[in-house]
């Protein structure tokens, strides 16, 4: 299973930009505020100029502190995003392992986003919008809040699309 690869050397800068945008959208109405919106266009355009995507949007990182951590999001700025390879059940079997127990080598301020990568491939080779429910709230799916990991994996690969 390939990991995600960054360039780490664009980490602190793309971390600086996001933190930077991130006040600027908690201090000013950057909706209402023409300079706000501008320098916050700035921003995202370099943000995809580091990162080599064509659509970010900016406004994604608005509040980031709420629900992850200023390491974590630069990375999933940086990921590349995953294309469908059409994994074998064999292989969806063990992926969906790794991410039910957070299972991969690499370092920890890096396995959240490595997380979150693995659930978006997940959810393309599956065709499931909605395989987190499936690991994180099984009772969303039609399972027990505590199924386990063999009930999920034969729910997921049995709602494949």
């Amino acid at each position: 299973m390939k990991y995600p690869e960054i360039d780490e050397s664009k980490l602190q800068e793309v971390m600086n930009i996001i933190d930077k945008a991130a006040q600027l959208m908690e201090e000013k109405d950057y909706e209402g505020d023409a300079d706000a919106k501008k320098e916050l266009d700035a921003l995202e355009k370099q943000l995809c100029e580091i990162t080599g995507k064509k659509k970010l949007c900016i406004t994604e990182y608005n509040a980031y502190w709420s629900y992850t951590s200023l390491e974590t999001v630069p990375r999933h700025a940086l990921h590349q995003p995953p294309v469908k390879t059409g994994m074998t059940d064999g292989q969806l079997t063990e992926l969906i392992r790794r991410i039910c127990e957070l299972d991969f080598d690499v370092p920890q301020n890096a396995l959240e986003a490595t997380n979150d990568y693995f659930l978006e491939v997940l959810e393309i080779e599956t065709g499931l919008d909605n395989v987190s429910d499936y690991i994180y709230w099984p009772d969303a799916v039609g399972l027990d809040m505590d199924a386990g990991l063999d009930e999920i994996t034969a729910k997921i690969l049995a709602d494949k699309k």
